[in-house]
């Protein structure tokens, strides 16, 4: 079973709407029915309070689909890097303004 299944079975489960969980988590509905349908997958945090709106381990859900862990893994490392260059860039830019400033 996929992850996508995994994440609609539970709902059905516990008798939920997609609004009903969508309304839990501040979001969309269309968001949730974007994760069953496997066309988006929810980060890692929002997993987290999935599998605590379905009474389920995380590892039950994500246990399922092994490739969902691999892909949260490289959106992880992607989104340090991310944040480790917008950080060096402004580090940077203050740097290049505080020496502009002095100059001036």
């Amino acid at each position: 079973m996929t992850f996508h299944e995994k994440l609609r079975g539970c709902r059905e489960d516990m008798t939920l709407t997609q609004e009903d969980v969508a309304e839990k988590l501040s979001i969309t509905r269309q968001t949730i029915s974007k994760w069953e349908r496997g066309i988006n997958e929810p980060d890692i945090e929002t997993i987290v309070k999935l599998a605590d709106i379905y009474n389920v381990t995380i590892d039950q859900l994500l246990r399922a689909d092994l490739s969902i862990v691999k892909r949260l893994a490289v959106k992880e490392r992607s989104y340090k890097r991310l944040l480790i260059t917008v950080a060096i860039l402004s580090g940077a830019l203050l740097l290049f303004l505080a020496t502009v400033s002095l100059s001036t």
